[in-house]
């Protein structure tokens, strides 16, 4: 091959469509001014990205019918990822329903494997959203999904599912109007689903991680809306990570396949096994105000009976507002953690294998530094405390509500580097942010 000459250009097409597929549909049609050799391969990339930055009324007539001349004009049999993204308001005329629902349906006769639609938010009637087509659920070619990302859609009743998703391994839905009843139906229908997202849905009340047929489900992710009424049942045996966020009350049982968990909840509940349902996890994050010693206590509690466990996480972002509004006094524990070891003895807890606590957003006060003590006072192993001390100085605005800003960092520290350690090898990191408010 002379010096100087087009080597990309005389690869073969399936190598120059797979190069395509990491580019947007528009940079990929672009290439087509390069040479006649690139003039009709984006039509064949197996990957439509499209993503429509320009809000609808601000469109030329040309950027409307970029979609329509794109599908139109592709001939890939089989589609890899269909995505589209009309995030900045770009479909907010009247046919945009009967468009979105034509895009699908497009995306699923070409036998697409990730299918990701997300669309704005832009309706105050939950009826107005974007209705999901029936293809969606019983075109011949749904068993090739295998992975769904579906924002601002609404779910009839009662879909018609009258294929299994065979394929389907992943799944979010993230600001969808569904009740419980229908997300049940749907989920029955996964039958190897591994991870299953759930994030600011309408309308839903209930959900029970069983509810998934999948004996294959590793990974759940529930954050849902602030409704104190929606109740979280995390009951699937196969489960080795689960995230939850919200005001809601969470149950869980028999979940000994469980490895990692981040809890951004207010309100929890657990069976009445024992806290032996955890003795696989290994690492824990927590998000959350500790609001009362009760609250501390018992997160103290579980911890000590996760025998497996390596690393926790904690993020007090939540404590400032919570207490220093409502004026909570600080407390100091006073009795120890007890618990029976199964022939009427007590047994203190220890945290046996925890090398790495890792704190975040703490501001100083007496729960928080009571909560730290005690964890280092259990983690036998403890390697590493790293903790980020948040330092906020409120302006005469807060002040006036009963507000007071964060001790000075060189309090704080001091504190923390005086607590005792049941490790003799711990090394403490110490980082401090510092902010303003109400100046």
């Amino acid at each position: 091959m002379s010096e100087g000459q087009d080597w990309i250009s005389v690869l073969p097409d399936e190598i120059l469509h797979h190069i395509l597929s990491f580019l947007t549909t528009k940079q990929s049609i672009q290439t087509c001014i390069l040479s006649k050799r690139w003039i009709d391969l984006w039509k064949f990339t197996p990957v439509i990205d499209i993503q429509m930055a320009t809000p609808y009324h601000e469109t030329t007539p040309s950027e409307r019918t970029f979609i329509h001349n794109t599908l139109t004009q592709h001939q890939a049999f089989k589609l890899h990822k269909f995505s589209l993204d009309f995030s900045y308001g770009a479909l907010e005329d009247a046919v945009a329903n009967v468009q979105i629902q034509h895009y699908i349906e497009f995306a699923i006769s070409r036998q697409v494997q990730i299918l990701s639609v997300s669309t704005e938010l832009i309706f105050e009637e939950l009826e107005d959203y974007y209705v999901l087509p029936n293809v969606f659920y019983s075109h011949d070619n749904v068993p090739s999904l295998e992975q769904v990302f579906l924002k601002c859609f609404l779910f009839n009743p009662n879909p018609p599912c009258d294929l299994p998703f065979a394929s389907l391994k992943a799944l979010c839905f993230f600001h969808c109007v569904i009740d419980d009843g229908t997300l049940k139906g749907l989920l029955s229908n996964f039958p190897v689903l591994e991870s299953l997202t759930i994030d600011l849905c309408h309308r839903l009340l209930n959900f029970k991680a069983s509810w998934c047929q999948s004996m294959r489900l590793k990974h759940l992710v529930v954050r849902c809306m602030d409704n104190p009424g929606f109740n979280l049942e995390i009951d699937s045996s196969s489960l080795s990570s689960f995230k939850v966020r919200g005001n809601s009350v969470i149950s869980v049982s028999s979940l000994s396949s469980i490895a990692e968990a981040t809890l951004l909840a207010r309100e929890y509940e657990v069976n009445n096994n024992g806290w032996k349902i955890f003795e696989n996890l290994k690492v824990f994050a927590w998000f959350g105000p500790l609001e009362t010693e009760c609250n501390l206590i018992a997160l103290i509690d579980f911890l000590v009976h996760c025998p497996s466990l390596e690393k926790i996480e904690i993020d007090f972002r939540f404590s400032f507002w919570e207490e220093a509004g409502e004026h909570r006094p600080p407390f100091a524990l006073e009795r120890p953690f007890v618990e029976n070891n199964g022939d009427g003895q007590p047994t203190v807890g220890f945290l046996d294998n925890v090398k790495k606590i890792i704190v975040h957003h703490f501001f100083g006060y007496k729960s928080e530094i009571e909560f730290i003590k005690h964890l280092m006072q259990k983690a036998v192993v403890l390697e590493t405390l790293s903790l980020t001390y948040h330092r906020l100085e409120l302006g005469p605005e807060y002040v006036s509500c009963g507000y007071t800003s964060c001790p000075p960092k060189e309090l704080v520290q001091e504190e923390i580097f005086s607590l005792s350690t049941a490790s003799s090898n711990v090394h403490i990191s110490f980082h401090d942010t510092y902010h303003k408010l109400g100046f």
